[in-house]
Parts: C-alpha cells; sequence; structure tokens
C-alpha cells in the first residue's frame, strides 16, 4: 500500500505581488551605478563558488533572475527549471516544507551552504528551507555544481553543490519592498534596507520577512517569519563582515499524505479499502473515511488542531578577510542555535511508554488512553574554518580546513493525558544526545597551458567524522552508536577554451559520505550502515554565442554502498534508507538559451539518465509468527527509487511594451513556463503499482514595472501556477511486508 501527497496546485493560483526599490536622487546617466553591488567573497565563500572555467556542470544565477521568479516560493521551487531538478511541497503551494532532488539524489545529498557554511543538518544531511522563510530575499547569487563537484566543506555532494552568497552590499542607498497575496490564503510582505558605503567603509543592511498560507492540503497551514542583518567593514587589503539569520516556523503536518486510491477510486472502492487498512489509522474511523471521500486530494490525516512543527533557528556568521604578500586569507566563525518540537495527539497510546503503570480505575485496568505530546529538538553547531588563495602568472592553489561541532538533544515529553496516574506532565519519557565533530583539510592546485587556453585542475579534501548517539529513542530502545570515519576526497580536471565561443571540459571525482542519523535509528537490519562512496566523471561542451547558447553534459556516477531511498518513513516523517552494494546513475544534461530579438527569450534543459541498481535485495518484516522476523527477497537489477528517466523544462518570455518617456521607462512582459518530470518509482523493486506517474506543469507569469530617472521602480507580478490544472504527485511513500 502507498500514500500519494498531492503536490500540485489543482486550480489556478494567482499571486500578485508589488516590489519598490529606491535609491539616492541622481540623474538618468548615474542610473546604472545605483544597481552596483560590492562583491564580496570571502576565501571560505570561494570554498564552495567555483571560476568559470571549473571542469563540472554547474550554473549560475543572478539575485536579478531570483526576483523576476519570486512569487513567495521557497528555494527550491525557483530552481525548478534548472537542469534535472524535482521539487516537491508537503502542503502543496511551494511554501512550508519543500525539498528538491538533483539528478535524483535527494536533499540530504545536495551540499548547500551559506556563505562557504553548510546549511545542511549535521545529523540528518536535511536542508530544511523552512527554518529560513523568505531566504531567496537575502541571497545576492547562487551556484548551483551538479555531481560531486568542487566543494571542499561539509557532507559529501553526491547530487550537487548549491552555494549561496549573501554578502555583497548596495554601493548607494537602497531600498525594497514587497507585498503579495495569493490562492490558499497566501500572503507575504517583506521590507529590505541597505545604508550603501557609508564613511571610510563601513556598511548596514537588513531584511525582515513574514509568508503565511494555508496550504492546497486541508489545514497545512504555514506561519513563517524571519530577519536578516548584515554588519560590515572594508578597508583597502580587507574586510570584515558579521550576517544574522533568524528564522521561525509554525508548520501544520502534511507529510502522511493520502491514500492512492482517494486519487482514481469511487466511493465505495474507498470504502472497500478502509475496511482493510487498519494499519493506516483509517479502519472504522467514519469521519475520518467520509473526509477522505469527500476532500480527495485535499485530505489531510491529522485533524487535531495543534499536529504542528513549531522551530526557531539563527545563524551568526563573521568572515575576516585580509590580503597579505599576495595571498587572500580567510577566517570564519560561526554558531547555529535551534530549538522547537513537533506536537503529536497520539489516540488509543500505550500508557507506560509514558511511565504509567499499574493504573486501575474501578475494576477496569487502564493500559492505553489518549495522550499529546511535544518531540523536542534543542541543537547548537558551531566552528571555525581557515581558507587562503593565491594566483601566479599561470598557477593559483588554494588550500585551507576548519572543524564543526554539533549537539543536538532529542526528548519528548507527555503535555496532556487522558489518564496521566501519578505521572508528571512535562517530564521526558525518551531523551537522547546526538553529537558531532567533523574537521576537514583540503589543497587545490590550477595551471594554465597553452597561453591559458588549457586548463587543469586537482584537488584532495582530508575529512574525519566522530558521530555518536547516547540515551533513549522515543520507544525507549536504548541507543548506542559510536562511530569514526576517515575519507580521502580527490578531485582532477581539465577544460579547453577551443575558441571564443566553445569550451569542453572533463573531469573525475570521488565522494564519501557518511550515514545520518536515521540510517543508525530506523535501519532495516540489525547491521551497522556503512558509508557510500560515489566516483563521478564527467564530460561537457558549451557554445557561447551572442543570440544563442547551449551546454551538454554526460555524467556517469558509479557507486559503491550507496544508500538509496525505501520509500518507507519513520514516525516523524524522514526517509529510511538501506545500503546498496553497487549501482550507478548515468545520463546526458542538455540546457540551452535562445536570443532572437531584444526582449525575446527561449531557455530550455532535458536530462536522459539511467539510475540502476546492480542487485537489489528487499528486505522485508514477516509477521506470520506474530512477531517479525526478516526476510530477503531478491530481485536482480533494478531502478532506483525517485529517479525519472527524464525530466525537462521550458521557459519563454516576450516583452511586449518597452516605451521610455521623461517621466521614467515602463515595460511589459509575459512569460510561459513548462517542466515535465517522467516515471518515478517509491522503491527500489520497479513495480508499476509503486510509482509516480510522469506529469507536465504549465505556468505563466505576467510582469508590468515602471522604473523613475530618480531611481525608483515599481513592478507588478502576476503568477498563475499550473494554469492547465494538471493534477499529479511528486512525492510519495510505500512499505512491504509478509
Amino acid at each position: 500500500m502507498m500514500h500519494l501527497p498531492i503536490l500540485s496546485l489543482l486550480t489556478v493560483a494567482i499571486l500578485s505581488g508589488v516590489s519598490v526599490s529606491h535609491s539616492q536622487a541622481i540623474s538618468p546617466s548615474e542610473l546604472d551605478s545605483t544597481l552596483m553591488t560590492v562583491q564580496l567573497l570571502p576565501a571560505s565563500v570561494s570554498t564552495t563558488h567555483f571560476s568559470e572555467r571549473a571542469p563540472f556542470a554547474s550554473l549560475r544565477i543572478t539575485a536579478a533572475m531570483l526576483e523576476e521568479r519570486d512569487g513567495s516560493l521557497d528555494l527550491p521551487f525557483l530552481l525548478r527549471y534548472t537542469p534535472s531538478v524535482v521539487v516537491t511541497s508537503d502542503a502543496g503551494a511551494g511554501v512550508g516544507y519543500t525539498s528538491m532532488r538533483i539528478r535524483g539524489s535527494d536533499q540530504t545529498h545536495i551540499n548547500v551552504t551559506i556563505n562557504g557554511i553548510t546549511l545542511n543538518d549535521a545529523e540528518s544531511h536535511q536542508v530544511y528551507w523552512v527554518d529560513l522563510p523568505d531566504l531567496s530575499s537575502s541571497v545576492d547569487g547562487l551556484q548551483v555544481q551538479r555531481g560531486v563537484g568542487s566543494s571542499a566543506n561539509g557532507p559529501g555532494a553526491f547530487g550537487a553543490t548549491v552555494a549561496l552568497n549573501t554578502l555583497s552590499f548596495d554601493h548607494k542607498p537602497k531600498g525594497r519592498m514587497v507585498l503579495g497575496a495569493g490562492s490558499f490564503g497566501s500572503a507575504r510582505s517583506m521590507v529590505k534596507w541597505s545604508s550603501g558605503r557609508v564613511g571610510d567603509g563601513f556598511y548596514i543592511e537588513g531584511r525582515a520577512s513574514r509568508i503565511v498560507s494555508n496550504g492546497f492540503v486541508d489545514r497545512a497551514s504555514s506561519d513563517l517569519s524571519s530577519m536578516q542583518l548584515g554588519l560590515g567593514y572594508l578597508w583597502d587589503t580587507g574586510h570584515l563582515t558579521y550576517t544574522a539569520m533568524l528564522g521561525h516556523e509554525r508548520t501544520y503536518q502534511a507529510w502522511y499524505g493520502v491514500p492512492q486510491i482517494a486519487i482514481e477510486g469511487t466511493e465505495s472502492e474507498i470504502l472497500d479499502w478502509a475496511n482493510s487498512s487498519g494499519e493506516y489509522g483509517y479502519g472504522n474511523d467514519l469521519a475520518r473515511i467520509a473526509d477522505l471521500i469527500e476532500r480527495r486530494e485535499q485530505h489531510n490525516f491529522y485533524r487535531y488542531e495543534d499536529e504542528v512543527d513549531d522551530y526557531r533557528q539563527d545563524h551568526h556568521q563573521l568572515h575576516l578577510d585580509q590580503e597579505w604578500r599576495g595571498w587572500d586569507l580567510g577566517l570564519t566563525a560561526h554558531y547555529t542555535a535551534g530549538s522547537g518540537y513537533y506536537e503529536q495527539y497520539k489516540p488509543d497510546a500505550e500508557l507506560s511508554l509514558y511511565g504509567v503503570t499499574d493504573l486501575v480505575i474501578g475494576d477496569s485496568a487502564i493500559a492505553t488512553g489518549d495522550v499529546i505530546r511535544r518531540r523536542w529538538l534543542d541543537n547548537a553547531y558551531k566552528g571555525v574554518a581557515l581558507n587562503a588563495h593565491r594566483s601566479w602568472d599561470r598557477i593559483s592553489m588554494k588550500w585551507g580546513g576548519g572543524e564543526f561541532n554539533y549537539e543536538g538533544a532529542h526528548f519528548g515529553v507527555p503535555i496532556w493525558m487522558q489518564y496521566a496516574g501519578s505521572t508528571q506532565l512535562g517530564a521526558r519519557y525518551y531523551s537522547n544526545v546526538g553529537s558531532k565533530t567533523d574537521r576537514y583539510g583540503f589543497a587545490g592546485f590550477t595551471q594554465d597551458w597553452g597561453g591559458g587556453r588549457i586548463r587543469t585542475q586537482l584537488e584532495l579534501q582530508g575529512r574525519q567524522v566522530i558521530y555518536s548517539i547516547e540515551g533513549t529513542d522515543n520507544d525507549l530502545t536504548q541507543l548506542a552508536v559510536n562511530d569514526r570515519l576517515f575519507f580521502l576526497n580527490p578531485k582532477a580536471g581539465m577544460d579547453w577554451m577551443m575558441s571564443p565561443f566553445n569550451r569542453f571540459f572533463a573531469s573525475i571525482s570521488q565522494g564519501n559520505r557518511e550515514p545520518v542519523r536515521t540510517d543508525y535509528v530506523d535501519r532495516v537490519t540489525s547491521e551497522k550502515p556503512l558509508p557510500e562512496t560515489m566516483t563521478d566523471w564527467e564530460l561537457g561542451w558549451e557554445h557561447d554565442r551572442k543570440a544563442w547558447s547551449l551546454q551538454a553534459v554526460a555524467f556517469y556516477m558509479r557507486y559503491h554502498n550507496q544508500l538509496v531511498l525505501t520509500g518507507a518513513l519513520n514516525d516523524t516523517g524522514s526517509p529510511i534508507q538501506q545500503n546498496v552494494d553497487r549501482s550507478y546513475r548515468a545520463g546526458l544534461e542538455w540546457s540551452s538559451a535562445w536570443r532572437p530579438k531584444e526582449g525575446v527569450t527561449w531557455q530550455g534543459t532535458a536530462t536522459w539518465s539511467l539510475n540502476r541498481i546492480d542487485s537489489f535485495t528487499e528486505i522485508l518484516s514477516d509477521y506470520d509468527e506474530g512477531f517479525p522476523s526478516v526476510v530477503e527477497v531478491e530481485h536482480g537489477t533494478t531502478d532506483i527509487a525517485f529517479a525519472p528517466n527524464f525530466t525537462a523544462s521550458s521557459v519563454a518570455a516576450y516583452r511586449f511594451w518597452d516605451r521610455s518617456k521623461a517621466d521614467g521607462r515602463t515595460r511589459g512582459t509575459v512569460e510561459w513556463a513548462a517542466r515535465y518530470v517522467g516515471k518515478q518509482y517509491l522503491d527500489n523493486t520497479s513495480r508499476d503499482s509503486r510509482s509516480l506517474q510522469s506529469y507536465a506543469v504549465q505556468d505563466i507569469r505576467l510582469q508590468w514595472s515602471w522604473e523613475r530617472p530618480s531611481g525608483t521602480r515599481v513592478t507588478f507580478n502576476a503568477f498563475l501556477r499550473n494554469v492547465l490544472n494538471a493534477k499529479y504527485s511528486a512525492n510519495g511513500w510505500t512499505y512491504s511486508y509478509l
């Protein structure tokens, strides 16, 4: 049996926004200078940002590009038209809990950094975009590098590296305000300002945002707020910057999804299914079954009004950069603190789990009862990094290292019990601590040959990971994990500028990655999970002309002990994985842009790939004897879960209005965008009954802007998403047993 969350907008969603930018009054001839920003790329950022001649498949996106698509969506949805990207949203509106997969690799295998500091959670490797709402409004530019790439810190990048930079600042004073509203009760407000450079080199900037949405799925609401503050001082040979990013989210849960039969089945078929689906929580729950029949794709399994995730996370970064005798030196210190809970209503729960034993009321022994509990995570992540870079005539080199430390307290408390007995509400019924130390060092060397037409690049990273878990899990299982791992990650590549219009590149890279918390705690066998290794071969060609450009990349990614998704989830919605001995992903990525005349553009991408496990062994639990035993089922060569063999996107824009008058310039643009995602399997058995069907989604964007000679610009955007009302599922879960 499987559940398929409906993650699309099934009716036309309209979001309108007005953004106002203002800078100090200047003459029209000086207008371009008001948009000038000072690019601050500390040495720590250069370890994840890459040059245009890096021998890897890459994409650069500017802040202006993000603003064009900024329709109150999380960052993964702003990247949905880039090569090999598939996006998902629990609530179905692109706000709240969202994620992306690149080349079939889930978000835990994508290394995301902010100013060179890893954003991935240290234990789960997951990126919780919901913890930093409206992050894209603070991003001055980002780079996506597919495959292992050249990132030197953080967990291994198996799908891609997404490097965000927020450290650039406006040269002159500037302000921006955004107001938006749309379908499903979605609304957004944002204000952003910058002092510009003041006096000898000081600057200060800030942003405050709030986004709310009811979600497409019933009760899947989000209430998100964030703030950002940047302070800096520049001198002739260096700069010092401090940045703080504060986020708070309260999100109603929707990850459980809806049964597949609710999408396609008749009322009688749903009733028949419900009669034999006790393990899914429907069974004889007539109210829940009636809601499933009535609401179908918008049904939410959860009904308790406070079934929410409430979490606050604060990021602090300090970057010091200094030029010294030809070297660019960088020192970075960072601290991230997070705290929050997931509130759950548990009907008919085993009271002994919460310390209630031998409870008798009248003549009846009470063993079960309704409970409301909160499962907490209170964590801290801190570290330092030192980096250096220097260039000579034909040679450049970089080196660096760092250490990061994480400690996360996981515990649960009941806040209400139908039968509490002598149990104290608020007392911890389970508690464990996860601790992680991550040390790394790297060195890189680049040399130009043949007058700079050929460039070779070598990199080597060494990384040590020490991870432990001690305490009790939420089912009172004793946890005792203590793992020490060491990885060597070499990379080599070259590129050849055959002509001013043609560039070829090739690389071979190896990445290693440690298992995540759920791999240890929720593993499907008694064997300890193994780290995974991937060797990535890349071959690419880029052609760039004034009117058109293209990039073609062939890749072959060979894995040993890859941790693949089984299709199942644990009791908080986190995916469960298992090691497979040998597997691979191989494919061809194509992207192009065409600019036939002023005001007309088209961009397209397509990815063809094979994602295979050489020989897959499914691990099942057999309950025939009343207690589970492990059964292994051989499936031979199968497709890797959640890895479509084909994805594509197309974005066409036409500027239908462009007029300049004494009071300013007005422009109007219409854009049509489409994306296609091929069939995906929910697990690794390649069974059609456990799959997500292919889908295509069409969006339209209308933009009208008025730019005055003074520098003030007013822009109106209207977004019509899923304009053809396609019904589709981009995510789901399944599990099997005997």
